[in-house]
């Protein structure tokens, strides 16, 4: 950061924030603006302008990461490995407290903290217990949902009653707690919790906690949720020195329990608290800067603030409207070439989206064209559990599976096969010296013995479906994984997670009409799958000069030179489900955006998609509201021709969407018209073909 004007290299509103006296303090830091730096010096300065003693400052982040670097440079102004101040994640410090005061709330001091596959064992065991199936409530909800208690600040006693599939959830959240403290442990929301429960609840060891410091500092406040902001309230009600540094344009959590209201009602919550705003921005150009505030102007409910540049200039944004999803990773591939050519290594380019599903045509084609690439945050497409599960399904169905992909559903969904029953059937089929397609015949002819009875209604619905596979576009996808009880099992993980499992899969099946439609065989799918599920080399390498793809959410924090936003439009960014909230749904939907924007330094493209598969349908998207309005000045749109936009809905009786058959190149789906008359053309998105602009009086089109 380049120096402002004083000893410490702080501009004005930094320094001003740094040096201001006791009392609630908002520090309202733009996107960029340097608020870790900030932070640093304001300890600096309580240390060495206001005496506060280094023991007596707590400095809390959310991640073990922004500690660290908050440790660090505290190192570098103060020296002393940051001069005895304290300084963690909330779950850290939360921990500390509870070493001393633990045996209040009926646990040893030295309790352990349980980990996530102890946790799920416990769960699972819990389940077994009382007879209750994964089907009808799987852990991993049972977990989320407790999950969801604790970080609103409730203890089973305080939680409403609610039930799922006829299963009381506060019961079950009522014996897990007592599971784990007769064992002695807490999960990690526990930590928080209960140390907020020790304030509310043991006013001996409150005064004490609370007498500990004498100034908070809380790094992205605009995250905190209930139980959180609840343990800051506790701690800091008698000096009231709480500094908060957040951004409410950047509060993009909601679903998991950060409450913005935190951030926006903080000087009616803490009256008499003092307001400071960094807007100077250190990381992206001017013109970059312009769309962002454009778009995030628009939120009703937010502090006033504009991002001001500090680099001017700059190439403008750009917007480019594609024919579907695979053009839309080409036109991305086209500008990642681009860019590469005029000298920004792969590792400064990013692609972020607001769907994990919207991976597959990216790394289909930069697999293709042997553009380096990493999955940050998650798994590649063909390596997510659903998608593993649902091509051993479809592989067994079109004889190309083999006994992995029987052992991997062989209990999907349960079929009373424990692990020894697995063992043996196995077995039998290892001894049987048969394929396992063709073993499974056996099973369907009545040959079945010992365990792998358990399989022979499995066997049995292979075959049947095998007679209707010609006759499905997506070679009997979705009628295995139904009739066979799969994506039933899927709804026991609850609404959100079923919902985005089941959104995936229905990629795959789209993925899987368009491939079987260009010609490709079942076992030519399951070589291109497993060619981009063994990419690992091109994702996990952190140190290897790749283009890094990723979820929006994920990309908090982060910053590059270039940056991709695809799928900008209705129903994706603005996330559907987020429409179905309502205002509040949609203006998180607009902060994530502006979150994306505000990753690029240098270079920005936003992308749509004319025409998107999705649920094994064909959509016809809407540029997304949070851009279609935007003004010329602030976002260059490519290639959109007003004949393009507003071209009518149809000529000589070919209209968009509508499907059409060319003699040539076969069935396909109209995308756009342009142009009126002897010179009006056709854009087409056909099955085999791909996309092709025909001139329409000579197309030769059939209404299909």
């Amino acid at each position: 950061m380049p120096d402002r004007g004083n000893e410490h290299g702080l501009n004005a509103a930094q320094q001003q924030a740094a040096q201001a006296g006791d009392g609630p303090q908002l520090i309202l830091a733009g996107a960029g603006s340097g608020k870790t730096r900030t932070i640093v010096h304001r300890i600096g300065h309580l240390i060495a302008g206001a005496g506060v003693a280094p023991h007596r400052i707590l400095a809390v982040t959310f991640t073990n990461k922004a500690a660290a670097e908050l440790k660090s440079r505290l190192s570098t102004l103060i020296g002393d490995d940051g001069g005895g101040v304290v300084s963690g994640t909330f779950h850290a410090i939360s921990l500390r407290f509870l070493r001393r005061y633990a045996d209040a709330l009926g646990f040893p001091r030295s309790f352990q903290v349980i980990d996530a596959d102890d946790q799920k064992a416990l769960v699972k065991r819990i389940l077994k217990s009382r007879n209750i199936p994964t089907d009808r409530l799987h852990p991993s909800y049972l977990l989320h949902w407790i999950e969801h208690c604790k970080h609103a600040g409730l203890t089973p006693q305080e939680t409403p009653a609610h039930d799922w599939n006829g299963i009381s959830m506060v019961e079950l959240y009522a014996v897990y707690q007592q599971e784990l403290k007769q064992h002695e442990r807490m999960d990690f929301s526990d930590l928080i919790l209960n140390v907020v429960l020790l304030l509310r609840d043991h006013r001996d060891i409150a005064v004490a906690i609370k007498s500990r410091f004498d100034h908070v500092l809380v790094d992205e406040f605009q995250d905190t949720n209930p139980v959180q902001h609840e343990w800051l309230m506790q701690l800091c009600s008698e000096h009231r020195n709480l500094t908060v540094v957040g951004d409410d344009d950047q509060s993009i959590y909601g679903w998991r329990g950060a409450d913005v209201r935190h951030i926006l009602e903080f000087e009616r919550i803490w009256r008499g608290a003092t307001l400071h705003r960094l807007q100077q921005n250190y990381r992206s150009t001017a013109a970059i800067l312009k769309l962002a505030n454009a778009v995030i102007c628009e939120n009703a409910d937010r502090h006033d603030k504009v991002l001001e540049a500090t680099i001017a200039g700059g190439e403008m944004p750009r917007w480019k409207v594609c024919n579907d999803e695979y053009d839309e990773a080409r036109q991305i591939m086209r500008h990642v070439e681009r860019w590469r050519a005029s000298g920004h290594a792969h590792a400064e380019m990013a692609v972020l989206y607001r769907s994990n599903r919207q991976s597959l045509p990216l790394e289909q084609l930069f697999r293709e064209s042997n553009i380096p690439y990493r999955i940050i945050g998650g798994v590649g497409f063909f390596e997510r559990m659903e998608i593993k599960d649902a091509l051993a399904f479809w592989a067994l169905l079109n004889r190309c599976g083999d006994s992995l992909h029987l052992m991997r559903i062989c209990n999907k969904p349960k079929r009373g096969l424990g692990a020894k029953g697995q063992e043996q059937v196995m077995a039998q089929l290892a001894a049987s010296g048969l394929r396992a397609d063709a073993w499974l015949d056996l099973l369907a002819a009545g040959q079945a013995e010992g365990a792998s009875r358990k399989l022979a209604p499995l066997a049995s619905l292979l075959a049947e479906l095998r007679n209707d596979v010609g006759a499905t576009d997506d070679g009997g996808l979705m009628p295995i994984l139904q009739q066979s009880g799969y994506l039933d099992s899927l709804k026991a993980m609850g609404e959100i997670e079923a919902a985005a499992r089941l959104e995936n899969i229905r990629t795959l099946q789209d993925y899987i009409e368009l491939s079987l439609g260009q010609g490709l065989t079942p076992v030519d799918f399951m070589d291109r799958a497993a060619l981009l599920q063994g990419s690992e080399e091109m994702r996990d390498d952190q140190t290897q000069d790749a283009v890094s793809m990723m979820s929006l959410h994920r990309a908090k924090g982060l910053e590059f030179d270039c940056v991709v936003l695809p799928g900008i439009e209705e129903g994706l960014l603005p996330h559907q489900r987020s429409l179905d909230e309502g205002e509040a749904g949609i203006a998180e939907e607009r902060r994530l955006l502006y979150v994306g924007i505000t990753r690029a330094r240098r270079h920005l493209l936003l992308t749509s998609a004319r025409v998107r598969r999705f649920y094994g349908e064909i959509h016809y998207p809407q540029p997304s509201r949070f851009i279609k309005q935007l003004p010329d000045e602030v976002l260059h749109r490519l290639d959109q021709a007003p004949s393009q936009i507003d071209a009518p809905a149809q000529q000589h009786g070919v209209a968009i969407g509508g499907n059409v058959v060319h003699p040539s190149f076969g069935e396909g789906v109209v995308l756009a018209l342009e142009g009126g008359g002897d010179a009006a053309r056709v854009t087409v998105q056909f099955r085999r073909a791909g996309t092709k602009r025909l001139m329409l009086k000579y197309a030769a089109l059939q209404i299909a």
